[in-house]
């Protein structure tokens, strides 16, 4: 039977650091329903023959990869506290990982993975120098190797469309900072160590992967034409 019951969306903010870069997204999936339990919070659950809990991680990252602002949704049949609710599932998180605000939604059959358009990230290339940004954006075509999904083969794909800014921060002898804007949309996703492996290779300078830092800095849709933070989105009502 279908539910009726007026349903609560909250959107939390959370960050993932240290070691809790390497948990992979069902660990923390696994991790988030385990702290909703132990914090005494009753989600709403989906229809069917095997309801699961009513939540969502907006575009998860590849594991590896920090984050400073994350974002995690969760459906309740019954109204809380904004404060409770973060307060009582930091209570059950490990080092590393923590809850920074909650904030009441309006609920609607779309989440926010749905509206969520673009990435902000911050890199740090060891050993990597001399790297050539501005002529690898001025290309007619930005190419990179990802998995087509169909074939399960790896393709060129032109991403050019796909960067909203790729900037050199800094660059020393330990290697190269950049600041990365990049397509997070369903369906649509440019991973940035791909990208930084093509900037790599046009520069010919040296890519190494296990060394590769990446830190997400926030999430962003778009609204009234202009790209803002997933946390101020819903700050009113559309």
């Amino acid at each position: 039977m279908p539910n009726n019951k007026e349903l609560h969306r909250y959107l939390f903010g959370f960050y993932k650091k240290g070691n809790m870069r390497f948990i992979s997204h069902l660990d923390l999936q696994r991790l988030f329903k385990r702290c909703i339990k132990r914090a005494g919070i009753v989600p709403a659950y989906s229809n069917g023959f095997n309801p699961h809990e009513k939540i969502n991680i907006v575009h998860p990252l590849s594991l590896g990869f920090e984050t400073e602002q994350d974002y995690f949704e969760l459906d309740t049949e019954q109204p809380y506290e904004e404060s409770r609710l973060v307060e009582g599932m930091n209570l059950a998180l490990p080092e590393g990982i923590r809850f920074t605000f909650c904030r009441e939604i309006p609920y609607s059959s779309r989440n926010s993975s749905s509206i969520t358009e673009m990435s902000l990230y911050e890199a740090f290339l060891p050993s990597s120098q001399n790297l050539n940004t501005e002529g690898f954006i001025i290309q007619d075509e930005v190419k990179i190797l990802k998995k087509d999904k169909k074939t399960k083969k790896m393709v060129e794909k032109d991403v050019k469309d796909w960067i909203g800014r790729l900037e050199l921060l800094e660059e020393t002898e330990e290697g190269s900072r950049l600041s990365l804007l990049l397509r997070s949309a369903p369906n649509e996703t440019l991973n940035p160590a791909s990208l930084l492996e093509s900037l790599c290779a046009f520069s010919g300078s040296p890519f190494d992967r296990e060394a590769l830092r990446v830190v997400r800095k926030d999430l962003f849709a778009r609204k009234d034409g202009q790209l803002v933070s997933l946390s101020c989105y819903y700050t009113q009502e559309d």
